[in-house]
């Protein structure tokens, strides 16, 4: 296949990467579960005992595009920059806020949010890190000029501005009470006012980089090859101090090249590494692949239904149908070599960020009655006229794991009596699929791995349930579930916000303008020299690299 794995995000899109592709396919992936050190009860691999002089690290799929903190949140640029950019709050390995540059956070009220902000802070050149610098930094993300990825957690901010003597307050128009949720993001990094204006054309370019707070600064990078970050001689942060005193990345574009550079000892260590390469990982004899806990990752594999008012999958019963014949335990095995989990809601596990007793109750009652109608689908195909008739489901090609969910689907829909045929699609026309109407209109479903960085289902669920959506792709209009997740996006409460997200959540279940099929696992290599990283996708909110260090 091309060279790219995963399409840069596009702006509109703000948190959701949603075209995560596969690495190519070297061989067919395992049938059994992958060896791996699994710990159903951990977040991190064991904490390291001391330091190491340097560890090369696969920084995915290729270079950055920028070091910019808020220009592209695609996973090259969020393992990179949040060592050299921190944010308001930091992230914990369960996805925790933490205290990051702001020692203190509060919703006030649901329409102002307030930060206390430190005062012993200094960026990377040794100068310190001032209000106006925290004030230009969030104001940038509302500046459409930019472009920013995270344009739209900062959606109906009415205004930033300092309260107090130390403090920033955001205010909006509405009730929010996500915004907070997404201050452990680059959404919420903070860079030096005077060297962005200093730079305005070609901040976060291989000549220029970035001024930032982090433990880490750009060492060389010539923007396509590989990129060395060096111990920050000015960290200010007693309590993270680097264990390592320079990162190497490699970016292999193909999955051959990623499983020999690990099997050499090119790279130490790597998250998010891909199904296809976890089998080969059994014969390095250098290192351990660990995996993470279910929910360990906020991805999820759907199919997306491309028009909701036309075709076989126009009529619910149908997408119902087809969801409870889909083999999830064959997929788990087959394109994923078992790294992965049966997915049945589209904000599963790994988005549950509180409430989790109650987000679980709710899925597992939406599990119990998928797997109890599986047995009628065929006859619900026939009672809603459906039998025989063609369908098309698009995916992107030259990947595996896409082909393999292709005839896993393909064959579901065989046993409803469906006439399903699969594309393959090159990745130039499937990426146009999330942009391009005219192009969806040629495929009834396309298949898509996205996720959101921001651990709140009702997030996740407004890009697909709400009439104005970003990725409501299929035109779904139900004013009840719009209603519920706009209430619940401004109720400060947990558990009121989750009985609201949870009641909308029951009726897309049944809709299903998206069909969820899996959930990745975390997969993460580890060199037998170097431990102390996390088992989840909060890497991407953290410094993690000053924590890796000697076993």
């Amino acid at each position: 296949m091309p060279t790219s794995r995963r399409t840069e995000l596009r702006p509109a899109l703000a948190l959701v990467a949603v075209l995560a592709l596969g690495l190519t396919a070297c061989s067919g992936t395992s049938s059994s579960e992958p060896d791996a050190t699994f710990d159903t009860d951990t977040t991190t691999t064991p904490a390291a005992s001391g330091p190491v002089d340097s560890f090369t690290w696969y920084g995915d799929y290729r270079s950055p595009a920028t070091l910019d903190p808020i220009k592209v949140a695609d996973y090259p640029e969020l393992t990179v920059i949040p060592n050299l950019c921190e944010s308001l709050l930091d992230t914990g390995p369960g996805y925790e806020p933490k205290p990051g540059l702001a020692s203190a956070w509060e919703q006030v009220d649901p329409r102002t949010v307030r930060f206390t902000l430190r005062d012993d802070v200094t960026f990377s050149d040794g100068t310190p890190m001032t209000r106006e610098d925290v004030l230009f930094s969030l104001r940038r993300n509302l500046d459409p000029a930019l472009a920013s990825s995270y344009s739209i957690l900062y959606q109906g901010v009415a205004a930033i501005e300092p309260h107090g003597t130390d403090q920033v307050e955001v205010t909006f128009d509405e009730p929010n009470a996500v915004f907070l949720k997404g201050m452990n993001t680059l959404g919420g990094a903070v860079i030096s006012k005077k060297f962005a204006e200093a730079h305005p054309d070609d901040l976060g370019t291989p000549g220029t980089g970035v001024l930032c707070t982090g433990p880490y600064v750009l060492d060389s990078w010539d923007g396509v090859g590989p990129l060395t970050l060096k111990r920050s001689p000015e960290y200010w942060n007693d309590e993270r101090e680097p264990l390592a005193k320079q990162v190497r990345f490699e970016f292999p574009a193909e999955a051959k090249a990623l499983a020999n550079a690990i099997r050499t000892g090119a790279v130490d260590g790597g998250f998010n590494v891909p199904a296809e390469v976890i089998p080969s990982l059994r014969q390095t004899g250098t290192g351990e692949l660990w995996l993470g806990a279910e929910g360990s990752t906020p991805q999820n594999l759907d199919i997306i239904v491309s028009d909701l008012k036309k075709g076989p999958l126009a009529d619910p019963a149908v997408r119902r149908a087809l969801s409870g014949a889909v083999d999830r335990d064959a997929l788990v095995r087959t394109a994923f070599a078992g790294a992965a989990d049966p997915l049945y809601t589209v904000a599963g596990p790994g988005l549950w960020g509180y409430a989790k007793d109650r987000y679980r109750a709710a899925y597992d009652e939406i599990e119990r009655a998928s797997k109890d109608a599986s047995g009628g689908g065929r006859e619900a195909v026939d009672e809603a006229g459906q039998s025989g008739e063609h369908l098309t489901l698009a995916y992107p090609g030259g990947i595996e794991m896409y082909r393999t969910t292709a005839t896993v689907v393909q064959q579901a829909a065989k046993d409803l009596g469906l006439d399903m045929k699969i594309v393959a699609l090159p990745l130039a026309q499937y990426y146009s699929l999330f942009s391009d109407a005219s192009v969806r209109a040629d495929y009834d479903a396309f298949l898509t791995m996205n996720y959101t960085q921001v651990q709140e289902p009702a997030f996740m669920y407004g890009f697909i349930g709400n009439k104005d959506g970003s990725q409501n792709y299929g035109g779904y209009d139900n004013p009840e579930v719009d209603r519920l997740l706009r209430a619940a996006f401004g109720e400060p409460d947990d558990d009121k916000r989750a009985d609201l997200v949870i009641e909308a959540q029951a009726i897309l279940a049944e809709e299903l303008p998206w069909i969820p099929l899996v959930a990745p696992r975390a997969a993460v290599y580890l060199d037998e020299a170097i431990t102390g990283v996390p088992l989840t996708f909060a890497y991407m909110g953290t410094a993690w690299a000053a924590s890796v260090g000697a076993p």
